[in-house]
């Protein structure tokens, strides 16, 4: 698997988004993109 590169310019938004993830982030990021390519392939795009 390729790694990627997450930037994330607004530091309040980092904050959320560290606050609510239960793993670590790149599990968490995996989980987001599964959730919308799933969310994609529903409404047919």
């Amino acid at each position: 698997m390729k790694k990627y590169l997450l930037l994330i310019e607004d530091e309040k938004l980092w904050e959320k988004f560290k606050s609510f993830t239960k793993k670590d982030i790149n599990t968490e990021i995996m989980e987001l993109i599964k959730e919308k390519v799933a969310k994609e392939v529903k409404n047919g795009k």
